[in-house]
């Protein structure tokens, strides 16, 4: 049987999730796909972990610079919260 992060490999080889998404798959808290998302970026070299970045639905602001990977809770231009989280897939 393979392990909650095999099957975080596969699932964003086939395409792009958020990763509250992948929670909501494995009905677990954000923070363990936090740190598996971490490990999981580690071990799938020479793959790489693909991130399209987090946006303000507000303003279009794009959190290019940002290198955690979780969601920013506003955006720095408009200080507003309507963030769309960033998507992760595997390449």
């Amino acid at each position: 049987m393979p392990t909650r992060r095999e099957e975080i490999i596969k699932l964003l080889e086939e395409r792009e999730l958020s990763l509250q998404s992948i929670a909501n798959k494995f009905c677990v808290d954000l923070k363990e796909i936090l740190e598996d998302i971490e490990h999981v970026e580690k071990s799938i070299r020479p793959k790489k972990l693909k991130r399209r970045h987090a946006e303000c639905k507000n303003c279009g602001f794009v959190f290019k610079e940002r290198s955690k990977i979780k969601k920013p809770s506003k955006c720095p231009r408009c200080k507003k919260e309507w963030i769309q989280p960033a998507v992760f897939r595997i390449e």
